[in-house]
């Protein structure tokens, strides 16, 4: 270890064990020492001119490190840049997806998926500290179009507006200059965040599910994470709620719902719902699955009951 100097130790435990050769060398490595430390075991390579201490353990970031460090022209993205950003409702992939450049060839390595577009505003980059260069959460969303299904894009379009906290203006910004016939995702992420029911965004995969299959059956006036103030309770949130009918709908999916405090704080709002003429419905985990449609049924007949 006497062969590193002190700024290259730091950058490489800020950069989870990851540096470029010609970092390395801005931080008082010569090419000699780096074969050196290369032969010694202290450094192996990861990409071509990348090198990690084995020490560190070669994940998910220390992976996007290593591209973005190899290549800075390409940002990390999809999948991988969902993954980095805790996104719900991603496919499978382990192996890191950028976008780079048109003719770029970021790496020849078989664990690294290129996009190459010159579609990428650099306002859709985010540069974190540890010098991974990805998409922000709006941009995440749009490319996840291409490799989810339309249920889980509109789920991860409500996380992202949730987490970011992210208006539907902002999270159609980042797509409508690249609206083309040769980008039909595009289109799709753009009619998806057309389609979305009014109000804020869903908390859980769950309440996205119920309040597209509610709207998809013909529910009128639906609203998602809807606010009121209720007598002897204050204000509240509904996580969905048909005002026209004064009929909440609750996705009790938390184990906090069942734990003694969320249950009497559960009552202690419904009561108070009720008190002003409202219906409080309760959806479980059990409710959902195979039995979404019989759930969504169940609703729509209460909803349209209280709506005559």
């Amino acid at each position: 270890m006497g062969l590193f100097t002190t700024e290259s130790l730091v950058h490489l435990e800020s950069h989870h064990g990851v540096a470029s050769a010609r970092t390395l060398k801005e931080l008082g490595l010569s090419s000699h020492v780096i074969r050196r430390l290369v032969a010694n075991g202290n450094l192996e390579t990861v990409l071509r001119g990348v090198y990690r201490m084995p020490v560190a353990p070669l994940g998910l970031e220390a992976r996007c490190a290593a591209v973005c460090a190899a290549h800075p022209e390409a940002v990390i993205s999809g999948p991988t840049a969902g993954r980095l950003w805790g996104l719900r409702r991603l496919p499978r992939d382990d192996r890191i997806h950028v976008i780079a450049p048109p003719r770029a060839q970021p790496t020849v390595a078989p664990w690294v998926v290129p996009y190459r577009t010159l579609a990428l505003h650099d306002s859709d980059r985010v540069v974190r500290r540890d010098g991974i260069v990805m998409t922000d959460r709006p941009r995440t969303a749009l490319d996840l179009t291409r490799s989810v299904p339309s249920r889980d894009l509109l789920s991860i379009i409500e996380q992202v507006m949730h987490d970011g906290r992210h208006g539907e203006q902002e999270m159609r910004r980042v797509a409508v200059d690249w609206l083309t016939p040769g980008r039909p995702f595009v289109r799709r992420y753009l009619e998806t965040l057309c389609d979305r029911l009014p109000g804020g965004a869903a908390e859980s995969h769950q309440e996205a599910v119920v309040g597209d299959a509610l709207a998809a059956a013909g529910l009128r006036g639906l609203e998602r994470q809807y606010r009121i103030d209720l007598p002897g309770y204050g204000p509240a949130r509904f996580d969905l709620a048909v005002p026209s009918a004064s009929l909440a709908i609750e996705i009790d999916i938390f184990p906090t719902h069942r734990e003694t405090h969320g249950r009497r704080r559960d009552d202690w709002r419904d009561d108070a719902a009720v008190s002003i003429g409202w219906r409080v419905e309760r959806v479980v985990e059990d409710d959902l699955g195979d039995r979404l449609a019989a759930t969504v049924r169940r609703l729509l007949a209460v909803a349209h009951s209280r709506q005559r």
